[in-house]
């Protein structure tokens, strides 16, 4: 088939890594402008842009595709099969959902219609699922509400974060990608509608909600979101004036109680309180500027800080 790729992101790219090395024709590629970032705000490009440059393909930059004449009558000449969608993050209007022979096909990292929406997978790991899966759903004019064509489920680790959920969602595709791709070419693919009564909706991850709040929230819930933030935002906290990202992070029960955000050094762990009586044992932060350390390096490069300052804390106690 005669494909044209939309995506942004590293797991748009390992898709579109798939769809090169197969038979089919990708004959242009999608993606967001390139971004300000960094400390320096220089503009920094897509991982789709930075894959689809190496390898010599069309890619083409819309800031949005609405009302959008020349990208959609590009669309149009290039007359694609297929235009298939992974972590775009643009709208796409009816006339190029209805321009491709096999419509718009759409790989969703959950299991639909639970998740709809920008953060499937963190939103996932935050609400304490326990399997999850990915969707390959032919796009309509809702947010994630289209037909069903293909279901890839899989269980999670108790321990999951987003960057193993991710690969393990990556591998699914490794294995069914290309052959659901012919079998949608040769007429094999049933489309099955939502129930939207089941829907539920993976809101984007907002700034705020990356804030740790040692006494508004459980060590459950705190745990999970240290899982659901990494890699890509990282749960913080404060440690006096300096912001520290939480990396890694297990249940743990200590011998003594620690108020929310109190700090206990024992034995090279670090244990922390959170509400309820309950605590943490922290296995690995990164401090403002600085590379990621284990706990026990960190507490045995801030012994005297931990002594003096005693405590995690939050913007709303600064």
């Amino acid at each position: 088939m005669k494909i044209v790729f939309a995506g942004t992101t590293p797991f748009s790219a390992f898709h579109l890594d798939l769809l090169i090395k197969s038979k089919n024709e990708v004959a242009a590629v999608l993606t967001q402008p390139d971004r300000k970032s960094g400390r320096g705000k220089n503009l920094k490009p897509s991982p789709v842009k930075t894959f689809s440059e190496k390898e010599g393909l069309q890619v083409i930059q819309p800031k949005g595709l609405k009302n959008n004449t020349e990208v959609i009558e590009g669309l149009k000449a290039i007359n694609p099969d297929l235009i298939l969608v992974v972590a775009y993050g643009l709208i796409l209007p009816p006339e190029i959902i209805n321009l491709p022979k096999f419509g718009c096909i759409n790989v969703h990292a959950s299991l639909l219609p639970r998740w709809r929406g920008a953060a499937p997978i963190e939103r996932s790991i935050l609400e304490g699922d326990s399997k999850g899966g990915i969707t390959y759903m032919k796009m309509d004019e809702g947010l994630d509400t289209g037909p069903i064509m293909k279901l890839l489920p899989c269980t999670f680790d108790e321990d999951e974060d987003s960057g193993t959920l991710e690969k393990k969602y990556q591998n699914l595709s490794k294995v069914e990608l290309i052959s659901f791709l012919g079998d949608l070419a040769e007429g094999g693919v049933k489309e099955v509608n939502q129930d939207s009564e089941l829907a539920t909706y993976a809101e984007k991850i907002e700034k705020q909600e990356t804030e740790i709040l040692w006494e508004q929230e459980s060590a459950e819930c705190i745990e999970r979101k240290i899982r659901a933030l990494f890699p890509k935002y990282g749960a913080f906290t404060f440690f006096g004036d300096k912001r520290i990202k939480i990396l890694n992070s297990t249940k743990a029960k200590i011998s003594h109680l620690l108020s929310p955000g109190e700090i206990s050094a024992e034995g090279g762990a670090l244990y922390v309180g959170c509400q309820n009586n309950q605590s943490l044992r922290l296995q690995s932060l990164q401090v403002e500027g600085k590379n990621p350390v284990s706990a026990e390096d960190f507490t045995k490069g801030n012994a005297e800080k931990i002594f003096q300052i005693k405590k995690f804390s939050s913007s709303l106690e600064n």
